[in-house]
């Protein structure tokens, strides 16, 4: 409707600037012709007096008269200063044309005025009157020439007619098309409407269909709905993501659960002696510290990825910090029969990074490589710059990742140990997400190279500071 009330407007505004223009055009070719006829009279009378008019603009362009339209005047009539016609004639058979002494007198001699005047028989003339000086006396005269406008009223009512039945015309077909295209465009935002219901059903896997020709260069709609379709692909892997998270999440918060119901159970069943007591209770204090730490595993996960983790950022010596993880850490590996070093360069590396989550990040990557390290292997912790970056190494000589488990290894929840017996690598695995999520929260790289039965090598590079 508003195309149409646009296109309406513009062809009534089109249609009227046609009308106008003919209609001037029309009285211009006339008054130019009628303006012509009273200065070759003017001349002709000057002629008549014996009046030397060769400076006469009409007598110094003999060529003017080419152009103009050849008319015979209805009415010619001389009138004195008097308002009497002394001369003329009216070739028009009915009405007669008033003289107004008063207006006459007020035009300047040499000077030509038109006008349109409609008889008393409804006859329309076009008037033209100018006012010459009296070569045979004092004073000055008026000539005045008429031309009917029955030709012009008539291309008017012909123009009317045509524009009456063109612009209705064009509002239909206008209104018609109008609607063909809007059918085309809209029925693609439709189908996006329909999907769109699905999905809000819970069909995640509804897609916009897309058009034929999708090899080629995609319109508006196109990208809409190529767009829509991406969106509700993440929307998709995010929903799954998310259900499996919280089917993983289940299922270890539920496995700690069950141990200690059924110690505390079997516990409660008769009278234990105190140390059986004393071992119920420190076993159910080992699967409470595993559940706190899960579930601040998975609440700083949770705000990571609501983005309300914030990194408080200040100059940190990476040299210094990989010197106290790797002291804090030694135990661990000689409890395990293990050799753990530190290569350390030789110059001070200043990264700008949060203390707090560094430590976090160098606390799992080298408990990861413990953890997946036979007796009697290593664990190396390597520190160097290269392109602006500080590099940071954890390799290992344990039993290394399948390459089926390389694409994985990120990912919550994912454990290595899951197809194996070792419990002493058992964990929730998390420990490698939220190494993730700290090298990309600073804006950092990780990379894994391993090879299965000879070792594991993860490489961090950070920027450096300034």
């Amino acid at each position: 409707m508003y195309y149409l009330a646009i296109l309406s407007a513009v062809l009534l505004l089109f249609g009227t600037a046609i009308f106008f223009y003919l209609s001037g055009s029309l009285l211009t070719t006339i008054d130019r012709a009628l303006a012509f006829q009273l200065e070759k009279i003017e001349v002709g009378m000057a002629v008549g007096a014996g009046v030397d008019i060769s400076d006469h603009p009409l007598m110094q362009n003999s060529e003017a008269q080419e152009d103009l339209l050849p008319l015979a005047p209805h009415v010619y009539q001389i009138i004195n200063e008097q308002g009497k016609i002394t001369d003329g004639e009216m070739l028009s058979s009915k009405g007669d044309l008033p003289v107004d002494a008063n207006e006459l007198m007020k035009l300047e001699v040499g000077k030509t005025i038109f006008k349109s005047v409609r008889l008393s028989s409804g006859e329309s003339l076009r008037v033209a009157t100018r006012r010459v000086k009296d070569y045979d006396g004092e004073g000055t005269y008026f000539i005045r020439l008429g031309q009917s406008l029955a030709a012009v009223e008539s291309a008017r009512r012909r123009v009317l007619i045509v524009l009456g039945i063109a612009i209705p015309l064009a509002l239909l077909l206008g209104s018609f098309g109008g609607l063909l295209l809007a059918n085309q465009a809209l029925s693609p935002v439709d189908r996006i409407t329909c999907a769109a219901e699905q999905i809000a059903k819970g069909d995640l896997t509804e897609r916009v269909p897309m058009p034929a020709n999708a090899s080629t260069k995609l319109d508006e709609i196109g990208r809409l709905a190529a767009t829509f379709n991406h969106m509700i692909s993440r929307l998709q892997a995010a929903f799954e993501r998310q259900k499996q998270f919280t089917s993983d999440a289940s299922h270890e918060l539920r496995t700690p659960l069950a141990v200690m119901r059924g110690d505390m159970e079997i516990a409660l069943r008769r009278e234990r002696s105190p140390e059986e007591y004393q071992r119920v209770l420190g076993s159910n204090l080992e699967e409470i510290v595993r559940l706190t730490r899960l579930i601040e595993d998975l609440l700083m996960l949770a705000r990571a990825d609501s983005g309300r983790v914030e990194l408080r950022c200040e100059p940190v010596d990476l040299n210094k910090l990989c010197q106290q993880m790797a002291d804090y850490i030694t135990p661990l590996a000689q409890q395990r029969d293990q050799t753990l070093s530190y290569d350390s360069p030789n110059a001070e590396i200043t990264v700008n990074a949060d203390l707090q989550r560094i430590k976090q990040m160098l606390l799992n990557l080298l408990d990861n490589a413990i953890k997946y390290t036979p007796p009697g292997g290593s664990v190396t912790l390597g520190l160097k710059t290269e392109n602006n970056q500080a590099v940071v190494t954890v390799a290992d000589t344990g039993r290394g990742i399948p390459a089926e488990d390389l694409p994985h290894i990120f990912e919550r929840f994912f454990r290595r140990s899951a197809k194996t017996s070792d419990r002493t690598a058992a964990g929730f695995g998390l420990g490698l997400s939220i190494v993730k999520w700290i090298v990309d929260s600073h804006d950092g790289q990780i990379e894994i190279n391993s090879q299965q039965g000879a070792g594991t090598t993860f490489i961090v590079k950070l920027p450096l500071f300034g």
